[in-house]
């Protein structure tokens, strides 16, 4: 008997924060476009929950700027109060396209349930940052879907042909959907290389119906694609051979300083 084809499934990283709201759209946009299913996450960060246990530990009121003691059951009810919120926008996201979704609540890090659940999704979204402050607002989610959706280029990390033809294609699509430019950062020390390079990805690109630029990179370190996304004004950036970025020192600080969501690729 022939086996039907596995779905695709596409994982998004939810929070209240405005980078999560553009992470779910550009999620949404994927899956519509792959007929995938459109999986959310909703992490209780157990570091905010220790700080929360603390004296000083205070929330803070976004619309008077009052703050008032933090504890741990006052966590536990903002927890909930998010995870509802994001479970009713994954919803409404999925609903406008009809989409088949899924939503899950875990309580860990970001990072640990990125590796836990990365061989059984194609491609993970990430909006969400990593990292904690002594102070954190809480944004309504509602508002936030409101807002029009950052119009920035679509960044993706090219290699070669082989190992980045899936963040092309990932690219591509967010691009035509979002009408956005494509640009595609290469890291190359030697000038002929580099020209090669871009001429091997403006092919790829060719082949797929869209065009696109190249941008220089110095190396693939975190830092290095920070400041070109926000050189770039990003509104997305795609990055293949997520083992090895979900693995590399310093990409959670990179989660935390980009200000576009992350996709992350096979």
């Amino acid at each position: 008997m022939n086996e039907p084809p596995a779905r695709i499934r596409i994982w998004v990283a939810l929070d209240e924060s405005p980078r999560s709201a553009a992470a779910l759209i550009a999620a949404a946009a994927l899956a519509a476009a792959f007929d995938a299913e459109l999986a959310g996450l909703f992490v209780e960060d157990i570091d905010l929950q220790h700080l929360s246990g603390l004296p000083f530990a205070r929330e803070f009121s976004v619309l008077t700027g009052a703050g008032a003691p933090l504890s741990p059951d006052d966590m536990e009810r903002i927890w909930r109060r998010e995870a509802a919120a994001a479970q009713r926008l994954l919803a409404e996201a999925a609903g406008r396209s009809q989409l088949r979704w899924s939503f899950r609540v875990a309580r860990g890090r970001v990072t640990a349930e990125v590796n836990t659940l990365a061989q059984a999704f194609d491609l993970i979204v990430l909006g969400k940052r990593t990292g904690i402050g002594v102070m954190t607002v809480v944004h309504t989610m509602a508002r936030l879907t409101e807002r029009q959706t950052k119009a920035g280029p679509v960044l993706v990390l090219f290699e070669d042909l082989p190992t980045s033809s899936h963040s092309l294609e990932t690219g591509a699509m967010l691009a035509r959907s979002n009408g956005a430019e494509l640009v595609l950062l290469i890291k190359d020390g030697d000038e002929n290389a580099y020209r090669a390079a871009c001429v091997a990805a403006l092919s790829g690109l060719k082949a797929r119906g869209m065009a696109g630029r190249c941008v220089r990179l110095n190396a693939i370190e975190g830092d290095n694609l920070v400041q070109a996304a926000r050189r770039e004004r990003a509104g997305c950036l795609v990055l293949a051979g997520r083992e090895r970025f979900l693995s590399q020192a310093g990409f959670e600080r990179m989660l935390d300083a980009i200000e576009c969501p992350v996709v992350l690729a096979r």
